[in-house]
């Protein structure tokens, strides 16, 4: 069976996007690894840390999942269930960093 010139450039396309998604993946963890150890935490540094991991996993979930091209209502489940409960943990530990600094 030969791959045809389209499918090679479709293929070529998807590893290319694979592997800039994977560097921003990486750059991103990088960040919220400097700002969440440059200091005593902090709510902002947790808001921040909580925004790169929601970006992150949309990402994740998107890309290396493959749920890109999936049917909308798994989409919609699947991400809706990681932003709740990524908000609600970052939620609680803001909560818990800003009573503790009172």
């Amino acid at each position: 069976m030969q791959q045809t010139t389209q499918s090679f450039d479709a293929g070529k396309k998807k590893s290319e996007r694979t592997n800039l998604v994977w560097l921003g993946l990486v750059g991103l963890t990088l960040l919220s690894v400097v700002v969440g150890e440059s200091g005593p935490p902090s709510v902002m540094a947790t808001f921040f840390i909580c925004l790169v991991v929601l970006l992150k996993g949309r990402w994740i979930i998107r890309d290396f999942m493959g749920l890109r091209h999936a049917a909308p209502i798994t989409r919609w489940i699947v991400t809706g269930y990681f932003f709740a409960m990524t908000s609600l943990v970052g939620i609680f530990v803001g909560y818990l960093q800003f009573t503790a600094t009172q």
